[in-house]
């Protein structure tokens, strides 16, 4: 147990008591260099799933632990906090206005570091070359940088963190598609040169497929079907499942099962 970054047991989470669970019965272990897929439709419960890998939604019944530890019991100031990071959907919803690029890197290192300004700055500019960004560019609020460019923002500021566990959810939904094969090379990248975990939340089967060694698929808040990718393309045993594959471009059910 002692590789296991992420270990969810039996877990169920619930927004408010009363409510019926968003998402139930979940177990998944993830381990250096895993890169876990975790597939379905808006409402299935596989952001819920993301909020409990990073430790903003915790339990109401079962486990996650984090390096062996409950998240109830690391502090917002633990170490700990740092190994597992978000990559959000909505890059402009998930950076400050007011900050440029640079500041909004440079802040995670002032915050969890305690350098100096000029250490912090230096810090945010090799990381945001990191992803691809440099020059003036870094110097301007998310409000002036393409879509693109602020989802690397993103990426940077989880990376200041010198995470080991990557939680990406719908990391290029929000993008035009003309950018989004080019963010994700660069996790693609980033997870062979750092090392990271990657876990891939996703309603888009092919991108699971492209960046992802094995997968969960989520219906109604519960794992339907679950194994290594290649497997689950080429022989889904879910309708749901074969339904997802299907809305592939270039693929049907006949020819992928």
């Amino acid at each position: 147990m002692s590789d296991v970054l992420l270990d969810v047991v039996d877990a169920e989470f619930r927004y408010a008591r009363g409510m019926a669970p968003a998402a139930s019965g979940i177990n998944l272990q993830v381990r250096p260099g895993d890169a876990v897929g975790i597939v379905g439709e808006s409402g299935s419960g596989k952001t819920t799933i993301g909020r409990g890998l990073v430790g903003s939604l915790l339990p109401s019944a079962g486990s996650v632990l984090v390096q062996g530890r409950r998240w109830k019991s690391v502090s917002r100031r633990d170490p700990v906090r740092r190994t597992v990071q978000m990559v959000f959907q909505d890059p402009y919803a998930s950076l400050n206005p007011m900050l440029s690029a640079l500041a909004t890197v440079a802040e995670v290192f002032r915050v969890w570091d305690k350098v100096s300004a000029d250490v912090a700055t230096s810090r945010a500019e090799q990381v945001l070359a990191e992803v691809g960004l440099s020059g003036e560019v870094i110097r301007r609020r998310p409000a002036l940088l393409s879509g693109g460019q602020r989802q690397r923002v993103g990426i940077a500021r989880a990376l200041a963190c010198s995470p080991q566990v990557l939680v990406a959810d719908e990391p290029t939904s929000a993008l035009d598609v003309s950018v989004q094969a080019n963010v994700l090379n660069l996790l693609l990248d980033l997870k062979a040169s750092r090392g990271l975990a990657l876990v891939l939340i996703s309603h888009d089967l092919s991108v699971v497929d492209y960046l992802t060694d094995r997968a969960l698929v989520m219906l109604n808040g519960e794992v339907v079907e679950q194994g290594e990718t290649q497997t689950l393309l080429k022989n889904p045993g879910h309708e749901y499942t074969k339904t997802l594959i299907g809305s592939i471009p270039g693929t049907s059910l006949t020819t992928a099962s």
